[in-house]
């Protein structure tokens, strides 16, 4: 077939593609790691896969499901999901597709630094005609390891490792497994990695397990990103293409190994240097990660293949490092490992009170808890606070509208405190919080006329396209764009926002306790970090009774995923957490349909 050359300009700077003729765009731009936000995985729904073709033009390709304006489809614009290409194309990625703001940072509770990776000096007893002792067994006596496990591949090397320095010698283990033998009494490092797979975004983390201390830490939007906003449209990929599992299953290796990559070469460490990754993430994510298939978790009863915490070779599923990989045990299908590590993390278990725990990203799962029982639930709250589903929304990166408050002259503030390019998670609870207050929606949620709003001010910016009402919220002056809050974002906002409450009353009704038997809600998670508490009663999607008792803690999953790397304790306490955790189906239970519709109000 003829190849088609496409240039692409975007941020990290030019990109020559040679294509098949008749391929679709978005495709081809996945397939060659350009990355594209398709919230809807190239369904055409969510409008966010639009790049600006400068060059060869076809005007026929403007089907973009109302998507784009009418001076954006003039000036370039096209869905990549619905462009064919059929000749040489120059095409930009706009600017919403930037690097987005990743949170790292998160709350750790005191633990006993005692790592599972030792290093271990012996100078063994030399064969002879009296001692004929095998290598394997003259390993295992001089390092005082019964059952010692050996890759049957590291034997030829140790065995000349062992003679070659004269049977004095450094054994680096994680349990009772040699990793690896050093000559000598070896001062060789020992590092570790803490892997924090979202759905939205990857941290890692890379650890001096010696000392504790992080020494590095490296962040990025997860690829997978590209074929869907949520884990539900991930595992629809998986089943509706043939190769949808090998797909997204290299796309987060890939995307690991370039991250360990940066931070080895940042850090001048060797690969083999790094004896143990511990990986944290929802089951889905830890699905794809591991390439077992999803589909089992999308239908009833939601049965994952596995939510165990194990341990094995880090290279057995592709992740290039010379130790091992240790998950950490999930609860359920819908409520991963990242929920284990922030009930660790945030100190839940540590008091006889009940705290609650919401985990507020991509997905919305929370813990309700004490140091003797835990009960959790997940709800399908994330993706309009992680931007999607919304008319300008879009990730946490430069140029994103994060705050708004109705009452200043400059009604909103942008990340990087540049030209506005759309309205990240924090700023569209802060939107419909301003609405609200400003008497621009009323409780149901519906956007008033204009002559029905008081302010002049706060009418000058509702308009109306076709049917629906809107409310101009910025204007960027370079693109000409306005940015809008529509009347169909606030229904998005109201079904999230109704999710996660409706979530916190069951929790609560299931142990029968009232909102004053709650000693501390910890907010975890990227969304929950960086929204404005008050916005968040304001609307409704955590009662006020709860006010007062917020605490933000950060990524909390990520902060687990230390505790988890450096302390044998903390892997201990994790197994009582998932023994003693109970979840809660909530598709299941008439009692939420009647929460989730109360919740609706926003008062």
């Amino acid at each position: 077939m003829d190849k088609c050359k496409i240039v692409v300009h975007y941020s990290k700077g030019e990109k020559l593609i040679y294509a098949e003729k008749g391929g679709n765009l978005l495709n081809i731009l996945r397939d060659n790691k350009v990355y594209v936000e398709s919230f809807c995985n190239g369904k055409g729904k969510c409008g966010k896969c639009k790049v600006k073709i400068i060059r060869d033009l076809d005007k026929k390709t403007a089907n973009n499901n109302g998507h784009l304006t009418e001076s954006e489809i003039e000036s370039g614009f096209r869905l990549s999901c619905e462009t064919i290409v059929n000749g040489n194309l120059e095409i930009v990625i706009p600017e919403e597709n930037g690097t987005m703001t990743v949170l790292t940072e998160g709350k750790e509770c005191n633990y006993e630094l005692d790592c599972l990776v030792e290093k271990k000096h012996a100078v063994l007893d030399k064969p002879c005609i009296e001692d004929q002792r095998d290598d394997y067994r003259r390993l295992s006596d001089g390092f005082g390891k019964e059952d010692l496990s050996i890759n049957l591949k590291s034997f030829p090397i140790m065995g000349e490792t062992m003679r070659s320095e004269n049977f004095d010698v450094t054994g680096i283990f994680f349990k009772n497994r040699l990793l690896s033998l050093k000559s000598g009494k070896s001062n060789v490092k020992l590092y570790g990695l803490a892997v924090d797979v979202g759905t939205t975004t990857v941290a890692v983390y890379l650890l001096n397990l010696e000392n504790g201390k992080v020494l590095d830490v490296q962040s990025q939007v997860n690829r997978q990103r590209s074929y869907g906003a949520d884990v539900i449209s991930r595992i629809n990929f998986t089943m509706e293409n043939p190769r949808g599992l090998d797909v997204l299953n290299r796309s987060i290796i890939e995307q690991i190994n370039d991250i360990i990559g940066l931070l080895c070469g940042r850090n001048s460490i060797g690969k083999d240097d790094i004896y143990d990754t511990v990986i944290v993430g929802n089951t889905t994510m830890i699905h794809l990660l591991l390439k077992l298939t999803c589909k089992y978790m999308a239908m009833s009863p939601y049965i994952a293949m596995i939510t165990e915490g194990i341990e094995f070779k880090a290279r057995e599923i592709g992740i290039d490092t010379g130790g091992m990989v240790s998950l950490i045990p999930g609860i359920s299908s819908y409520v991963g490992s990242d929920i284990t590590a922030g009930i660790i993390s945030s100190g839940l278990l540590n008091s006889e009170r009940y705290s609650l725990l919401l985990d507020l990203g991509t997905n919305g799962e929370m813990a309700l808890g004490n140091k003797n029982e835990i009960i959790t639930c997940s709800t399908a709250a994330g993706p309009a606070f992680e931007g999607a589903n919304i008319k300008c929304g879009m990730g946490g990166v430069i140029g994103a509208i994060s705050k708004i408050d109705l009452s200043k002259d400059k009604i909103y503030e942008t990340i990087g405190d540049v030209e506005p390019l759309g309205i990240c998670g924090s700023g569209v609870m802060d939107m419909v919080a301003q609405l609200l207050s400003h008497g621009i929606v009323d409780k149901t949620g519906k956007m008033l006329e204009k002559d029905k709003v008081e302010d002049e001010k706060d009418r000058d910016r509702i308009i109306r396209e076709g049917k629906m009402l809107q409310f101009i919220v910025a204007r960027n002056s370079r693109s000409r764009k306005n940015i809008i809050f529509t009347q169909k974002d606030i229904r998005e906002v109201q079904l999230a926002k109704a999710a996660v409450c409706a979530g916190i009353k069951i929790l609560l009704k299931e142990k029968n306790i009232g909102f004053d038997e709650i000693e501390k809600v910890y907010i975890g998670g990227g969304f929950g970090n960086y929204m404005n508490i008050k916005s968040s009663m304001q609307i409704g999607m955590i009662p006020k009774e709860l006010g007062g008792k917020l605490r933000s803690i950060g990524n909390c999953a990520g902060s687990g995923a230390r505790m988890y790397l450096l302390s044998k304790n903390v892997r201990d306490k994790t197994k009582l957490v998932v023994n003693k955790a109970a979840y809660i189906e909530l598709s299941k239970r008439p009692d939420f349909q009647d929460y989730f519709i109360d919740s609706m109000i926003m008062e």
